[in-house]
Protein backbone atom coordinates (compact mmCIF):
# COMPACT_ATOMS: atom_id res chain seq x y z
CA UNK A 1 0.00 0.00 0.00
CA UNK A 2 1.29 3.37 -1.13
CA UNK A 3 2.48 5.99 1.66
CA UNK A 4 0.33 9.38 2.19
CA UNK A 5 3.11 11.26 1.24
CA UNK A 6 3.76 9.41 -1.76
CA UNK A 7 0.39 9.61 -2.90
CA UNK A 8 1.04 13.38 -2.18
CA UNK A 9 4.05 13.72 -4.05
CA UNK A 10 2.82 11.85 -7.23
CA UNK A 11 -0.20 14.06 -7.44
CA UNK A 12 2.50 17.51 -7.15
CA UNK A 13 3.94 16.13 -9.90
CA UNK A 14 1.01 15.98 -12.13
CA UNK A 15 0.37 19.78 -10.66
CA UNK A 16 4.00 20.75 -11.94
CA UNK A 17 3.76 19.18 -15.29
CA UNK A 18 0.01 21.26 -15.45
CA UNK A 19 2.11 24.48 -14.83
CA UNK A 20 4.51 23.86 -17.32
CA UNK A 21 1.74 22.86 -19.97
CA UNK A 22 0.26 26.15 -19.41
CA UNK A 23 3.16 28.45 -19.88
CA UNK A 24 3.80 26.18 -22.94
CA UNK A 25 0.59 27.19 -24.19
CA UNK A 26 0.50 30.87 -23.21
CA UNK A 27 4.35 30.89 -25.54
CA UNK A 28 2.28 29.15 -28.36
CA UNK A 29 -0.55 31.59 -28.01
CA UNK A 30 1.85 34.35 -28.46
CA UNK A 31 3.35 33.18 -31.47
CA UNK A 32 0.30 32.12 -33.18
CA UNK A 33 -1.12 36.14 -32.37
CA UNK A 34 2.17 37.02 -34.16
CA UNK A 35 1.48 34.60 -36.93
CA UNK A 36 -2.58 35.71 -37.44
CA UNK A 37 -0.98 39.13 -37.54
CA UNK A 38 1.82 38.87 -39.98
CA UNK A 39 -0.77 37.00 -42.16
CA UNK A 40 -3.43 39.94 -41.49
CA UNK A 41 -1.40 42.74 -42.55
CA UNK A 42 -0.18 40.46 -45.75
CA UNK A 43 -3.83 39.76 -46.75
CA UNK A 44 -4.17 43.46 -46.30
CA UNK A 45 -1.09 44.47 -48.65
CA UNK A 46 -2.72 42.23 -51.63
CA UNK A 47 -5.63 43.68 -51.13
CA UNK A 48 -4.27 47.11 -51.20
CA UNK A 49 -2.28 45.97 -54.40
CA UNK A 50 -5.80 44.25 -56.06
CA UNK A 51 -7.37 47.69 -55.92
CA UNK A 52 -4.46 49.62 -57.32
CA UNK A 53 -4.11 47.52 -60.21
CA UNK A 54 -8.02 47.29 -60.81
CA UNK A 55 -8.00 51.12 -61.14
CA UNK A 56 -7.33 52.66 -64.95
CA UNK A 57 -3.77 53.25 -65.46
CA UNK A 58 -4.46 57.16 -66.29
CA UNK A 59 -5.89 57.62 -62.32
CA UNK A 60 -2.37 55.70 -61.12
CA UNK A 61 0.04 57.93 -63.60
CA UNK A 62 -1.54 61.84 -62.51
CA UNK A 63 0.71 63.83 -60.82
CA UNK A 64 -0.17 64.39 -57.15
CA UNK A 65 -0.48 67.91 -56.21
CA UNK A 66 0.75 71.12 -58.33
CA UNK A 67 4.27 70.07 -58.81
CA UNK A 68 5.95 71.05 -61.94
CA UNK A 69 8.50 68.90 -63.62
CA UNK A 70 12.01 70.80 -63.12
CA UNK A 71 10.66 73.00 -61.03
CA UNK A 72 13.01 74.50 -57.83
CA UNK A 73 11.91 73.64 -54.34
CA UNK A 74 12.83 75.62 -51.43
CA UNK A 75 15.09 73.92 -48.89
CA UNK A 76 13.61 76.13 -46.04
CA UNK A 77 17.28 76.82 -44.52
CA UNK A 78 16.98 80.17 -44.89
CA UNK A 79 14.63 82.45 -42.56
Amino acid sequence: MPSVLGLLEAREKKVLEVARLREEAERVQAALGDAERALQRLADARATVAEVLAEPSSAVAEPVGSAVAGAVVPDGSRA
